[in-house]
């Protein structure tokens, strides 16, 4: 057994000085007939220390009590007593030498593959030099009322000793009521039920001692108990069950045994949720069973990202599409699973709890409920789909489907969904051509045309209400003279309802039928004028100038033949000459009305 370093390493001479006296004695013995020389420098010089060295428990068990020979330890070379190396131990403790202890701190003394240092332990001075000064050479403290004992552990072990953590737990005790250090090649403590019987686990035990199943959460028996909470961590992010980092969380959840009891873990001995969470208040609860219980919702090593897919868990039929955050159908942005002010009523939130640019509810769409056109589960509306309009504006729908133009409502009303103007596009953004040719009286499209469907549904009278009611019979359909939008009367024509008027004499005339007919109004004018008013009676020739001949309408009709062709006018006034001439062919021959009959 190559051992450990030792505080004996910085008095060597001093761990042989019983050695050297033993040695001292036989020689005197054997030589009592030289003379002793009276300085040193003859023989094995052994220090004053020596008085004090005699003392220690190790010296006094091996050179008093066991009465072995200095050499038998020391290394006699030359004129001093010599170190002691743990090959020296090992002859008479082979079994002892297979402990494994402060390996590091033994190398650095007394080279690779020493194993441990006998005397790290076991005191034969009273220098005391812990393993780790004797590494870096430290200079050592005589103490000869403090003389290391074997079962003084503390000296070193009170601190943190490489990745061996500082003694704080079971300091009080003897160490080698757990410790059986010469049993065993690396120091293992007794079974932890010796002392802590009361404690018991069924945490990670199958095929596993005692020791190991404590260990696998107190992996420094020394250590405080706390640190064995940072375990759970460590140990569960690669074993069954999993736990995610996210299930510890500053403000919340920070640590396992704040819902699991050390020593029981099972799900029946964990701590009730309502333990910390007494205030919180649950949708729906305590109508809806489910909601009461948290695990309903919440996954115990995952509360803060289980919630928002919890809901589909009992809610299979409800596929929300809103809101989008990052991915679609949180309930939970409009339900509040925790309402606060200790509410559980289930109604959502206010969409403008999140759609700030509207002030309420209302306030969009010329005061129409969100509600009403966004359905809660069903709440994204691609522009082309008019379920949510069908609502209030069936009507215009079915108006529109008639008119391929007009289906789009966006095409007038710009602004839609939320913020619709009335025809903010004007009709001449399409009727071009129309709208050039349009009248004042006729600039406001719907005056007349129903917006959607396009049809025209007012009639001319509603706004030519004088012209209407002198119109004679035929004339009353506006259309069939006026062209819609001009009004202008340019391409249409009297002839073509009145070809045989246009053959006559007057319908000849360059100015027109206007000149005689007023096809309306204004009331009480609609009649043709006086024929005086073109034919001045007193230039008429022959009888135009009896009085009695003067009214035209007598013998004339406006578009009729000329009267002389026959006797019919004449006779309807002078009767009596019924049978005058009656073989003449007309009054005119001889009664002349013209210049030349």
């Amino acid at each position: 057994m190559r051992a450990a370093p030792d505080r004996l390493a910085a008095s060597p001479s001093a761990i042989g000085l019983s050695a050297l006296l033993l040695a001292l004695a036989a020689l005197v013995g054997a030589c009592s007939d030289v003379e002793i020389p009276s300085a040193p420098g003859r023989g094995i010089y052994v220090q004053s220390s020596w008085s004090l060295v005699r003392q220690v428990v190790g010296h006094r068990v091996h050179v008093g009590k066991e009465q072995i020979e200095c050499s038998k330890c020391h290394d006699f070379a030359g004129d001093a007593v010599g170190k002691v190396t743990p090959e020296a131990c090992v002859e008479c403790h082979e079994k002892e030498s297979k402990l494994v202890h402060a390996q590091a701190e033994a190398e650095a003394r007394f080279g690779a593959g020493t194993t441990s240092d006998c005397m790290s332990c076991h005191a034969f001075t009273v220098t005391s030099v812990a393993p780790s000064h004797a590494a870096t050479g430290a200079p050592a403290t005589p103490d000869p009322h403090a003389a290391p004992d074997a079962r003084d552990c503390a000296r070193c072990h009170l601190q943190q000793q490489g990745d061996t953590p500082a003694v704080r737990v079971h300091a009080t005790n003897e160490c080698v009521t757990c410790h059986k250090p010469h049993e065993q090649a690396k120091p293992a403590s007794a079974p932890c039920t010796d002392c802590h019987g009361d404690q018991q686990t069924v945490h990670f035990t199958k095929d596993r001692t005692v020791n190991q199943i404590c260990t696998t959460c107190h992996q420094s028996q020394h250590a405080l108990a706390e640190t064995a909470r940072d375990t759970c961590a460590d140990c569960h992010a690669k074993e069954q069950p999993v736990v995610p980092a996210s299930a510890l969380f500053s403000g919340g959840h920070t640590e396992c045994v704040g819902c699991h009891q050390p020593h029981a873990f099972s799900k029946t001995q964990t701590v009730a949720c309502r333990s910390c969470h007494e205030d919180v208040r649950v949708l729906g609860a305590p109508r809806v069973k489910a909601h009461e219980q948290c695990s309903s919702c919440h996954q115990p090593h995952d509360v803060k990202s289980s919630p928002e897919r919890a809901c589909q868990s009992c809610h299979r039929d409800k596929k929300p599409d809103h809101p989008v955050k990052g991915r679609v159908g949180t309930c939970v942005g409009c339900h509040d699973p925790h309402p606060p002010g200790g509410r559980t009523h289930t109604r959502a939130a206010a969409c403008s709890s999140c759609h700030q640019t509207a002030q309420s509810d209302k306030a969009f769409h010329g005061g129409t409920d969100c509600k009403s056109c966004h359905t809660p589960h069903d709440f994204l509306r691609d522009s082309a789909d008019r379920r949510a309009c069908q609502s209030c504006h069936q009507k215009q729908l079915t108006l529109v489907s008639k008119l391929e133009g007009h289906r789009s409502c966006e095409g007038c009303h710009q602004g839609l969904p939320h913020r619709p103007a009335a025809l903010a596009a004007g009709c001449g953004t399409c009727h071009q051509a129309a709208q050039k040719q349009v009248s004042r009286g006729h600039a406001e499209c719907s005056s007349c045309h129903e917006p959607h469907a396009g049809t025209v549904g007012v009639a001319c009278q509603s706004c030519h209400k004088t012209e209407h009611a002198t119109a004679p019979a035929g004339h009353r359909d506006c259309k069939s003279c006026h062209q819609p939008h001009s009004g202008s009367t340019a391409a249409v024509s009297c002839a073509g309802c009145h070809a045989q008027e246009a053959r006559s004499a007057h319908g000849k005339l360059q100015q027109g039928c206007n000149q005689c007919h007023r096809p309306h109004g204004p009331k009480g004018v609609a009649a043709p004028p006086a024929c005086s008013t073109c034919h001045e009676t007193k230039k008429l020739p022959g009888l135009h100038a009896e009085p009695k001949h003067q009214s035209c309408g007598t013998c004339h009709a406006g578009h009729g033949p000329t009267p002389g062709a026959a006797r019919t006018a004449c006779l309807s006034c002078h009767t009596a000459q019924k049978d005058h001439h009656p073989q003449a062919p007309n009054c005119a021959s001889c009664h002349l009305f013209t210049a030349t009959r």
